[in-house]
């Protein structure tokens, strides 16, 4: 028999090691927010059932587009803003917002006044949010596919950004690969994009994602100085080429539409052919254009993310893209969020 003393010790170990590994599972729960990239920042049954299964705290809102619109203006650089930001419903103010701005890699390639830039898209985030949220927001996010040509310009104008903002950028796979070619930007964290990877006039390959795409930029030993989120794609979209080779993006797919429609042809299990002149979805298609459908499974977003978490990256959070109808009614949520 197990003396009355040796009885509290062991009773008292168990509590202390329990209380201990519920720390310590605790401090492994996923840190999973979404982004939402509309022009009006809608909210609806199906955002806030997503929002609740992953116990999201934070989205990460789509504030605008900077694009070299006009080359002929020099007040500006002929750089303004587009997509803006319109309207956001009022639930939003329980979440902590994290304003994107995504900039096309073409403003950075010519000399340009970055302070004047970073100046005024400064202003523009601030007016954004006051108008939105009523106070000013200090952390963002801005998104561009820089290059080796750009970086220099996109890096100063990031410095420029971090005197007013806790700024993080996105990264991409061949920024990861190259990583000294194409610099590390000077922010203290990233969030790495694993979709739009592939080749969108590949018809034998799924352009948002596909695993073994990754796997010839992250292996095992693969690191990156900075820590980082991942982006992983809760979307689905139909590429069309016409007989010149040229492609348009539809938003989403419709396999048992073109299935059951006498205008188009099943040719595998990805593609479709035009077979009579048809409108679809608001654009003329005419005889022999190709329609491939990307769509995504549970499990390939699950095994993208075990490769990425295989390697020396510094992996702090998820970040879906995005807050869409279409997207979370076509996949199993609660499993990919149990498998990660």
């Amino acid at each position: 028999m197990i003396k009355t003393p040796y009885l509290k010790l062991t009773l008292l170990l168990f509590i202390v090691g329990t209380l201990f590994y519920n720390c310590a599972n605790t401090s492994k729960e996923k840190n999973i927010s979404f982004y939402h990239w509309k022009a009006k920042a809608t909210y609806n049954e199906t955002y806030k059932e997503a929002l609740t299964l992953a116990d999201s705290k934070k989205v990460y809102l789509h504030y605008f587009d900077l694009n070299l619109v006009d080359k002929n203006d020099t007040e500006n650089d002929g750089i303004y803003p587009v997509y803006l930001l319109r309207e956001v419903d009022e639930a939003y103010q329980d979440y902590e917002i994290v304003p994107v701005v995504y900039i096309t890699n073409h403003v950075f390639k010519d000399k340009i006044d970055i302070k004047g830039l970073a100046e005024r898209t400064t202003r523009l985030i601030h007016e954004i949010s006051e108008k939105q949220f009523q106070k000013k927001l200090n952390i963002i996010q801005i998104d561009c596919d820089w290059t080796q040509t750009t970086k220099n310009a996109y890096f100063e104008f990031l410095k420029l950004m971090n005197n007013e903002f806790e700024v993080s950028t996105t990264i991409r796979l061949h920024q990861i690969k190259f990583q000294k070619r194409t610099g590390i930007p000077p922010v203290k964290s990233g969030t790495l994009m694993l979709y739009n990877i592939g080749d969108l006039k590949n018809r034998n390959e799924n352009s948002i994602l596909e695993n073994r795409i990754v796997q010839k930029y992250i292996n095992s030993n693969t690191s990156y100085p900075l820590r980082l989120s991942l982006g992983l794609p809760l979307f689905s979209q139909t590429i069309v080429t016409n007989t010149s080779n040229k492609i348009k993006i539809i938003k989403d797919t419709e396999r048992s539409i073109l299935e059951k429609d006498s205008h188009f042809t099943k040719v595998d299990d990805t593609n479709f052919t035009v077979v009579k002149d048809t409108l679809y979805r608001g654009f003329y298609l005419s005889n022999g254009y190709n329609l491939k459908l990307e769509e995504l499974t549970e499990n390939e977003i699950i095994n993208l993310y075990k490769t990425v978490k295989n390697s020396k990256l510094k992996i702090d959070n998820i970040i879906f893209y995005h807050l869409d109808d279409h997207a979370l009614n076509s996949l199993d949520l609660q499993k990919i969020i149990t498998e990660l």
